[in-house]
């Protein structure tokens, strides 16, 4: 008998537990669909449930290991194994807690993509306290919420996503080669979606490959000089029915010189100043309606003057920016304009955020797919924590240490 609590039968006839059957149906559906790597001989946990424990489990700070994981799962108490839906052991008369190991090897072999599609993209309202309002441990910030908030107002008129690569510097395959994704996220800073390329200049000929499964109708792609392809921006315009805002430099020299050529002394710019980060800026932007650019469905041209000045060594420095874009000026004025080409940067605040708060660029963690899939992890987590209403996500994981306050945070509960 003692061999059937090791068992899959054994260890599953009360899969969720006399606890389970409360527990909300929106957030563990996407788990429950995921593809299960695994051989259905000798399962003992449900996939959903290792998922899940490893979000909450990374979502405390300091937890920023498989170890972590490990020593947080022993704490967790037999309530909260249950609302994580752990499996019921009849035998021991307790629920199972998985090892480090068990969900270690799960992330190294579960499909990257349905993993991303499970905990990203369109994700359903997080709650934020009683009455929808962020909960009371969430401070103030009022001129910074004041602003976030005319953001998302702006965002709304106009949707827009941002693709960029990002290297996992720790991640060193066998063959000395890093780990580097490509990634989408909208101007808010959640990540969407991204997939492994080979490496960083490969990342042209996966664009369309992230983009194909999303919906796109007449939102704005934004991406840096790298992306700048003409195949890849005409699918984007004929196919996807988007806009784009496209950086040109140097690697595009025809249509470089082309914008440079236009008479912008004569155009007037709008101009927007800001203090942060140990330094002033003054942008000024211009535009420019074209017809004559051979390129996929260019309407305007772009012209940014960016003016910086170091607030603590006095250093001044400039730089001058052109861009062309399929949207018009009944599409987008020029403040709209500047701000997309402003908020482009928010996904490389979010690869930031996760190279800083979460220390993936340390990260060792290199075997399968175990690299991509931490990576969508820590974004599922930022995503969450911002939900919540909280500006800095340093502040969201040290209020989250606990499991109980972790599963709430991810809806679990």
């Amino acid at each position: 008998m003692p061999a059937l609590a090791l068992s899959r039968v054994g260890a599953r006839v009360v899969e969720s537990g006399p606890d389970g059957e409360d527990l909300p149906a929106s957030a563990w559906e996407r788990l429950e669909a995921l593809p299960d790597p695994r051989s259905p001989r000798g399962r003992i946990y449900p996939l959903a449930c290792l998922i899940a424990i490893a979000v909450c489990a990374f979502t405390a700070a300091g937890n920023d290991r498989f170890t972590a994981v490990g020593q947080w799962i022993k704490r967790a108490g037999q309530a909260d194994l249950a609302r994580l839906r752990a499996p019921w052991d009849p035998l021991a008369g307790r629920y199972r807690a998985p090892d480090e190991k068990t969900i270690r090897v799960v992330l190294d072999r579960l499909d990257p993509r349905a993993l991303a599609r499970a905990l990203l993209g369109d994700r359903p309202e997080r709650r934020r306290g009683r009455g929808g309002l962020p909960s009371g441990s969430v401070r103030g910030y009022r001129a910074r919420r004041a602003a976030r908030q005319a953001k998302m107002l702006a965002r709304s008129r106009l949707r827009a996503v941002a693709v960029d690569g990002k290297t996992c510097r720790g991640a060193r395959r066998a063959d000395g080669t890093r780990v580097h994704l490509l990634g989408v996220a909208d101007h808010g800073g959640h990540l969407l979606d991204h997939l492994e390329v080979g490496v960083k200049h490969n990342e042209t000929s996966h664009f369309a490959e992230l983009l194909r499964p999303m919906d796109l109708d007449g939102a704005v792609v934004t991406f840096d000089a790298l992306h700048t392809v003409r195949a890849n921006l005409d699918w984007l315009v004929k196919d996807k029915k988007a806009h784009y805002i496209a950086i040109v430099k140097r690697n595009q020299p025809l249509l470089h010189a082309q914008i440079k050529a236009l008479p912008w002394r004569q155009i007037p710019g709008g101009c927007a100043r800001e203090r942060g980060h140990g330094r002033a800026e003054t942008r000024t932007l211009k535009t420019a309606h074209v017809s004559h650019l051979e390129f996929p469905a260019a309407r305007q041209a772009i012209k940014i003057t960016r003016w910086r000045q170091e607030t603590a060594t006095g250093k001044s420095s400039r730089q001058t920016v052109y861009a062309v874009t399929s949207l018009t000026s009944a599409h987008a004025t020029t403040p709209d304009l500047a701000r997309l080409v402003r908020e482009h940067w928010s996904v490389e605040a979010h690869h930031h955020v996760r190279d800083v708060t979460f220390g993936e660029d340390a990260a060792t963690s290199r075997t399968g797919r175990g690299p991509v899939n931490l990576a969508t992890i820590r974004a599922a987590i930022i995503a969450a924590i911002k939900d919540a209403g909280y500006l800095h996500i340093p502040e969201g994981r040290r209020d989250h240490t606990t499991p109980a306050e972790a599963i709430r945070l991810h809806g679990l509960d």
